[in-house]
């Protein structure tokens, strides 16, 4: 997956010219109070004016013709307000380009995806905490995070008092960090048991565990990529809550919505994954000065493999986590304070 700092491409339209120079930059500080972007290109015959969106042009147009009915006329004298708006513009041009150079000295050491520069680990401790937790968590549990049946049976069978003294190091690590224990959720059919039992810890540790070593790799480096830019731009706490909210926000929706969605004994950080990417794929429409944006093609490819998990051709996806971490990614991208 592949960022890009944004830019876009800028095509003027002539629209006419005045011989007189005086009205020419007159003219143009009346579209400056009508908030449309133009300039004046001098020559010494002739002195254009220049529209910079096409959405502008037809209103400027308008705006010509009357003006060259009757310059002098009181609405056209508007020099001193065009210079004051000239005033804010340069002052908020410059505040946004203090903006993105702290942004980018934020960002420098980041990895290729974000301009190809060396990624340095030292200041992304969450990212590189969570891919070390999550990688004990799976190796440890063997990536089968999930109990065999004959084993649920058995313990089901046995005595409560001794219920669980027979397991392995991995099982019991598979009952202690699913979101329900796989023994007790086999036995009332209720994915909450656990969670009734006062064990607020199930709604985090799910996102360690991963069922193949693929499940963990795909979401290691998309964690490493996304969460990397966005710990270094709005610091580690940021990340950490942002991550921490998606998942959970992510594991309820799985557990809530109807049986499609899947089992609610999901894992895996795909929920968490998926609301840091909506984060940073949101934040520039709320934020137009933010530094990073996906281009639309990995935009596709994300939200097109979220959608083909949803089909009968692919089996056993948490959907519920991943949609729901996404939009709560997209929330906090628009509720968040605009400190960038």
């Amino acid at each position: 997956m592949s960022f890009s700092f944004r830019t876009r491409k800028i095509d003027m339209r002539r629209i006419g010219n005045f011989s007189d120079p005086k009205l020419a930059d007159q003219f143009n500080d009346y579209l400056q109070t009508l908030k449309i972007p133009a300039k004046v290109d001098h020559d010494e015959s002739s002195h254009d004016i220049w529209i910079r969106d096409e959405k502008d042009v037809a209103t400027a147009r308008e705006a010509m013709d009357e003006f060259k009915q009757s310059p002098g006329a009181a609405k056209f004298d508007v020099t001193a307000e065009a210079a004051r708006l000239r005033k804010e513009e340069e002052a908020e041009k410059k505040r946004k380009l203090a903006l993105q150079q702290k942004a980018q000295k934020k960002l420098r050491g980041t990895s290729g995806a974000f301009g190809g520069r060396t990624a340095r680990t030292g200041n992304i401790p969450v990212v590189i905490g969570m891919i070390i937790i999550c990688g004990i968590a799976s190796v440890s549990t063997d990536f089968n995070p999930q109990l065999d049946l004959s084993v649920i049976l058995e313990q089901i069978n046995s005595p409560p008092e001794v219920r669980g003294e027979q397991l392995t190091a991995r099982e019991k690590l598979v009952v202690a960090l699913n979101f329900a224990s796989p023994i007790d959720y086999a036995t009332t059919g209720d994915a909450w048991v656990s969670i009734k039992k006062g064990e607020i810890w199930r709604l985090v540790t799910p996102a360690f565990l991963h069922g193949s070593t693929m499940h963990l790799v795909f979401n290691m480096m998309a964690l490493f990529t996304l969460g990397s830019v966005v710990e270094r731009l709005h610091g580690s706490w940021f990340l950490a809550s942002l991550l921490l909210v998606s998942h959970i926000i992510g594991m309820i929706v799985q557990v809530v919505l109807p049986d499609w969605l899947e089992s609610p004994m999901a894992v895996g950080a795909s929920g968490a994954v998926f609301g840091v990417f909506g984060f940073i794929w949101i934040r520039p429409r709320f934020q137009p000065s933010y530094p990073v944006g996906i281009p639309p093609f990995n935009v596709y490819l994300m939200l097109g493999f979220m959608f083909a998990c949803m089909t009968p051709l692919i089996q056993g996806i948490a959907n519920g986590a991943h949609v729901g971490g996404l939009l709560t990614g997209m929330a906090v991208a628009a509720l968040a304070p605009k400190s960038i």
